[in-house]
């Protein structure tokens, strides 16, 4: 579709729940933009933050934290669950190392708690959580598996939580049930794709596991399909969700 309005008809058409905003859609002015959700059953799952929180320049930063408020606040307005945090993007810090005084990896680790403590008023206030997605080390440096999510996020706060992205975790943990079990209740969004991260079902991913994990912590929340497709959209997202449903109801 070329609109929001033509994407929500065709996601409801195809069995989906669920949008997650970004690029595009945020540009665009909040009232006009719930003016169009509004008129459609398809939910805001989550909102994308976007980057800059450790650019080296303080008005990028800055920048970051204000626009973050703003989604939070946009997430509260449409009973979304939050706002989906990458501390850094890059396979290495981006800022100089002043050592003896401190390593480029611990400023920019001090930056992400700084300004995750600073949002928590925008969040506690809008009702929508915080929430740090693990990246696999191809990605970024800073936050690979769910453990270190759950340490930064304990570092910040409990209005912090952290989201399980299966495609990642395959690169990155040992067993990707015991990580969701140990990481327990902070686990509040999932993404998910299969190994070689196109559509569930066209990889060697046992979703059972996981899925398993998931229900063993109480989760509830949305599962965000984040893949490359092989194949038509119309056919095969539409068997990928089908194939999703039965792997969570069979555990």
């Amino acid at each position: 579709g070329e609109t929001l309005a033509d994407k929500l008809a065709w996601i409801e058409q195809a069995g989906v729940q669920g949008i997650e905003l970004h690029g595009g859609a945020l540009a665009m002015e909040p009232d006009e933009l719930r003016a169009i959700l509004a008129a459609s059953p398809v939910r805001v799952a989550s909102i994308d933050s976007g980057q800059g929180l450790v650019d080296p320049d303080p008005t990028v930063r800055g920048a970051a934290r204000d626009r973050i408020r703003a989604r939070l606040e946009l997430a509260g307005s449409l009973a979304a669950t939050g706002v989906l945090v990458v501390p850094q993007f890059a396979r290495q810090p981006g800022l100089p190392d002043l050592s003896p005084v401190a390593g480029a990896e611990d400023l920019e680790r001090a930056l992400v708690v700084s300004a995750l403590r600073d949002l928590l008023p925008a969040a506690r206030s809008s009702g929508s959580a915080l929430f740090i997605e693990p990246l696999n080390r191809y990605e970024a440096w800073m936050v690979n598996r769910l453990d270190q999510g759950v340490a930064l996020a304990d570092e910040v706060g409990p209005e912090v939580g952290v989201m399980a992205n299966l495609f990642h975790m395959g690169i990155e943990e040992a067993d990707l049930a015991a990580a969701i079990r140990a990481a327990g209740a902070r686990v509040v969004h999932v993404h998910l794709a299969d190994s070689n991260r196109l559509q569930p079902g066209r990889g060697h991913l046992d979703f059972g596991p996981p899925f398993a994990a998931l229900k063993a912590v109480g989760y509830d929340g949305w599962f965000g399909i984040e893949c490359r497709l092989d194949g038509p959209i119309d056919e095969v997202l539409p068997d990928s969700i089908a194939l999703v449903r039965e792997a969570w109801a069979a555990v």
